[in-house]
């Protein structure tokens, strides 16, 4: 039996939930570059997840199949539950009609789906990391098994391994557990509830880091300069580089009065 080597590279890691925090924490760990489909999406568990990404997102975005459930308060987009896969969008669709915004988020999901599937169709190994809210379900062995079964026929060329944190309160980081129930899954034990984030990102990635998760960055110069760009734009919250060059110029002028500049940190714009 092939033994999964944690210390070696992977061509490519994504998040398969449960919330936004696992993309967040990928990202701080520096193994993740970009959008993928399920890294804003609430809801479903770690199985219907992975079958989702093995259908290609087969019809998960009919549009019939969505209902109003409300406005975002934290974002003031509105919240469109999805009747049929169980899926919450709170990131994506105007508070309002969803014609409004239906056909911008389509185009947006299409082209996370593309970038997935351009990367994981021609990569030798593949990560998977799903993090259990801390208020959550637990997820049985059978469960981590059956998700990481369905990734591995979707991917049969490529070697998949799951990696699943659960919440344990009281255990801290650097006396965590880790569990592998068989070849390709890890689960990591750990207290990483925060109270006001749900997830403390910072602890996560920390462990992702420590442990030695790397992943080879696949992108081009052009698309480095181009994240680099986009920090920076949410990090001042604008939306383009003329607003980003006279946000810079403002911020300037009002250190030299001892005014802070109000910047908005890697949460704000993060699709």
């Amino acid at each position: 039996m092939r033994v999964d080597n944690k210390h070696e590279r992977y061509d490519v890691a994504f998040s398969l939930g449960a919330a936004c925090a696992c993309s967040s924490a990928l990202r701080c760990a520096k193994l993740q570059f970009g959008s993928f489909p399920l890294d804003w999406i609430a809801g479903s568990t770690v199985v219907q997840r992975a079958a989702l990404v093995a259908s290609r997102f087969d019809g998960w975005l009919d549009k019939d199949d969505f209902a109003y459930d409300g406005k975002n308060q934290i974002n003031g987009l509105g919240i469109f539950k999805n009747r049929r896969t169980g899926f919450t969008h709170l990131h994506d669709f105007s508070d309002g009609p969803i014609d409004d915004s239906y056909a911008k988020v389509v185009k947006k999901y299409k082209r996370r789906e593309s970038r997935l599937f351009s990367l994981c169709d021609c990569a030798r190994r593949i990560l998977c990391v799903y993090i259990s809210r801390p208020s959550g379900r637990d997820v049985p062995d059978e469960e981590l098994h059956e998700a990481r079964l369905t990734m591995s026929r979707a991917f049969p060329s490529a070697y998949v391994a799951l990696v699943h944190f659960r919440c344990e309160h009281g255990r801290r980081p650097s006396d965590r557990l880790v569990h592998r129930p068989e070849d390709g899954i890890c689960q990591i034990v750990f207290d990483y509830d925060d109270p006001e984030r749900d997830v403390n990102i910072k602890e996560v990635a920390a462990v992702l880091v420590e442990d030695g998760y790397t992943v080879t960055d696949y992108r081009t110069a052009a698309e480095k300069r181009a994240y680099k760009l986009g920090l920076k734009m949410k990090k001042y919250g604008v939306h383009s580089y003329a607003e980003l060059v006279w946000a810079r110029v403002k911020a300037q002028i009002g250190r030299c009065f001892g005014i802070k500049p109000k910047t908005y940190g890697s949460d704000y714009m993060k699709m």
